[in-house]
C-alpha cells in the first residue's frame, strides 16, 4: 500500500486521469498528506532556525502600520516563532484539506455523486500534491540568501515574486503571495480528478474547481479595495 501510494505521488502528475481513477476506489491519501507536512515543518524550522532573526523580526514589525502591533513583534522570540509556526502548519494544512473536502461534498452531492467525505478528503489531499514541487526552490532560497530571507520570498513561484515585487506593507501584497503557479496545477488536478470521480462534462468540473478560488479571492480583494 505505502508503495503504491508512493507511486501515485509521481503518477498523479505523468498520468493524472488513470492515477484518480484508481484513487476513487482508496485514496491512501496518508502518505501525501504526511510527506506534505513534514516536509512543510522541516522547511519553516530550518528556514527559523537558520535566518538572521533580529532582521526578520525588524523587517516583519516595519511592514506593520500599527505601533502597538510592531512592539508586539519585536517581543517575539526566535523560540516562539518556531512554535506558533510549526503548530501552525500542522493545524492549518489539516483544516485547509477538511474544509476543502466539505466543499467537494457538497459539490459532489450536487452532481449527483455518493461518494462520502473521508475520500473527498483524501480528493482534497492528491489535488494538493504540485505544491511539493515549490518546496526545492525554497530550500535553494534557503541555501543562497545568507540568512535574509523573509516567509513570502520562499516561495519563488508566486505572482508577487515572480512579476510584481510588491513590499510586504503593499494591501495587494499578501493577496499577490497567496496566487502562485502551483494553485494553477492544483486547480487542473482538481478538474481531472472529478472528471474522473463525477463522470461529469469538462465544464462542469471546471466549474467546480475554480468556484472556491473565485470566491475566496474574489472577497479577498473586494476587502482590500473597500477597506484597505
Amino acid at each position: 500500500m505505502a508503495t503504491q501510494a508512493l507511486f501515485d505521488i509521481g503518477n498523479v502528475f505523468l498520468e493524472p486521469s488513470s492515477t484518480f481513477a484508481r484513487l476513487k476506489a482508496k485514496t491512501h491519501a496518508w502518505l501525501p498528506l504526511a510527506l506534505m507536512i513534514v516536509l512543510s515543518v522541516g522547511l519553516m524550522y530550518w528556514w527559523i532556525s537558520t535566518v538572521d532573526f533580529p532582521w526578520l523580526v525588524d523587517r516583519m514589525a516595519s511592514a506593520q502600520a500599527k505601533p502597538e502591533v510592531q512592539a508586539a513583534m519585536r517581543q517575539m522570540t526566535q523560540k516562539s516563532m518556531m512554535v506558533t509556526t510549526v503548530i501552525g502548519a500542522i493545524i492549518g494544512s489539516l483544516i485547509v484539506y477538511a474544509l476543502t473536502a466539505v466543499y467537494y461534498l457538497i459539490a459532489g452531492k450536487v452532481l449527483g455523486s455518493d461518494i462520502g467525505y473521508g475520500k473527498w478528503f483524501g480528493f482534497s489531499v492528491w489535488t494538493s500534491v504540485p505544491r511539493l514541487l515549490a518546496m526545492p526552490l525554497s530550500v535553494f532560497q534557503i541555501m543562497s540568501s545568507g540568512g535574509h530571507v523573509v516567509a513570502e520570498d520562499l516561495n519563488m513561484v508566486s505572482l508577487n515574486y515572480l512579476v510584481l515585487h510588491l513590499p510586504a506593507s503593499h494591501p495587494w501584497a499578501g493577496f499577490a503571495n497567496g496566487i502562485d503557479l502551483t494553485s494553477l496545477w492544483c486547480i487542473f488536478l482538481a478538474v481531472i480528478g472529478l472528471k474522473a470521480w463525477t463522470g461529469r462534462s469538462t465544464g462542469t468540473c471546471v466549474t467546480v474547481a475554480l468556484l472556491p478560488y473565485v470566491i475566496l479571492y474574489g472577497l479577498w480583494a473586494a476587502k482590500i479595495a473597500f477597506l484597505g
